[in-house]
């Protein structure tokens, strides 16, 4: 038997995502959210699709070979930004994106970065983490895992605050 609440929660989203698409001037912040979300995903298949078909070329075909790993990675990624850039044409007509919207986008996607970098860093090197009183200490300040743990945090948080400003002052 099927409960109907998922029903009516998928249709309270949808209204809810027109709403905030349509209104030009309010919910940026969720808007650039619920949109780059949107575009991971998209972009998440994409590279699912792109690989399995380069796995099958590869296994059916003794004289096509991997090739460099690298340049292959390359050219999916601009094969999937291509079609990343037709899906936000069509999605632009229906919903005009603001440069505002667009840009904290892009602040998501550095922000991103810079913390799974740090999560990276953190769970990567867990015993030299622990230790930092021990790096402190012997004054090994130039270390790059206690760079890359205390201070790529401190420049998300000044960036979150930059943005937040010069959103309050409209000028992005």
């Amino acid at each position: 038997m099927t409960q109907i609440w998922p029903i009516f929660l998928g249709i309270l989203i949808i209204v809810i995502l027109i709403l905030i698409f349509k209104e030009k001037d309010h919910f940026f912040f969720v808007k650039a959210l619920v949109l780059f979300a949107g575009m991971l995903l998209f972009s998440t298949v994409n590279f699912l699709i792109f690989f399995f078909i380069s796995f099958l070329f590869i296994r059916t075909d003794d004289i096509l070979k991997l090739g460099n790993l690298f340049v292959l990675l390359g050219i999916l990624v601009i094969i999937s930004g291509i079609l990343l850039y037709i899906g936000l044409r069509l999605f632009n007509k229906i919903f005009p994106l603001s440069v505002t919207t667009l840009t904290l986008i892009e602040y998501y996607i550095q922000w991103t970065l810079i913390y799974v970098t740090v999560y990276q860093a953190i769970f990567s090197n867990v015993k030299k983490i622990t230790s930092v009183a021990h790096y402190i200490r012997v004054g090994n300040f130039l270390d790059p895992n206690l760079f890359v743990v205390i201070i790529l945090p401190s420049f998300i948080s000044a960036w979150i605050a930059v943005v937040l400003f010069k959103r309050y002052r409209r000028t992005i």
